[in-house]
C-alpha cells in the first residue's frame, strides 16, 4: 500500500512544478514591447520617392513597402508632396493589371499618408463597392480606410451631409 501511495505522489509533485516553470519561462514573452519604427531620413525619403517614379512596378511596390515602415507623423514632416504619393498609390490601387502585392503595399502606404491620403476617401470607397476586385486587396484598402483616421472621419461626415 506504501509502494502505491509513493508511486502516486511523485506525479503529484511534478505537474505543479512544471506548471510554475512554464509560466515562469514565458512571463518574458508576455511583456516584450514592439521596437519604434526608424526616423526616415531626407535622403531614404529622396530615394523613395525616386523608385514611386520607377518605369518596374515591383520597384514601386518595395517603395511603398518601405513608406509603411515609417510613422505617418515623421513622414509628415519629412515629405515634401505628399498629395503626388497618395495620388500615385491611388492609381495603383486601381489598376487591375499590376501584380495584388503591388497593390495591397500602395493601400497600406495610402493609409500611412494621413491627411494627404484622407483626400482620397471616396476613391477608396468606391473600390472598396466593387465586388470584382480581389478580396485581399480589399481588405488591405479597408484597412488603410481605417489608419486614416480623423481625416477620413471628416470626409465622410463632409460627403454624407
Amino acid at each position: 500500500m506504501l509502494k502505491l501511495i509513493d508511486k502516486i505522489r511523485k506525479p503529484l509533485i511534478l505537474f505543479p512544478l512544471t506548471l510554475c516553470l512554464t509560466l515562469f519561462l514565458s512571463l518574458p514573452w508576455l511583456s516584450a514591447q514592439q521596437p519604434p519604427k526608424p526616423k526616415p531620413q531626407l535622403w531614404q525619403i529622396d530615394g523613395i520617392v525616386a523608385a514611386l517614379d520607377d518605369s518596374y512596378p515591383q520597384v514601386k511596390g518595395y517603395a511603398f513597402n518601405k513608406l509603411v515602415e515609417y510613422e505617418a507623423q515623421d513622414l509628415k514632416a519629412v515629405l515634401k508632396k505628399p498629395e503626388d504619393i497618395a495620388q500615385k498609390a491611388v492609381n495603383i490601387l486601381s489598376d487591375e493589371k499590376l501584380d495584388p502585392y503591388i497593390r495591397i503595399r500602395a493601400a497600406l502606404a495610402l493609409g500611412n499618408l494621413g491627411e494627404a491620403g484622407a483626400k482620397y476617401v471616396p476613391d477608396i470607397l468606391n473600390f472598396l463597392k466593387d465586388e470584382k476586385v480581389n478580396p485581399d486587396i480589399r481588405s488591405f484598402a479597408a484597412f488603410a480606410l481605417a489608419n486614416l483616421g480623423e481625416e477620413r472621419d471628416k470626409l465622410v461626415l463632409a460627403i454624407s451631409h
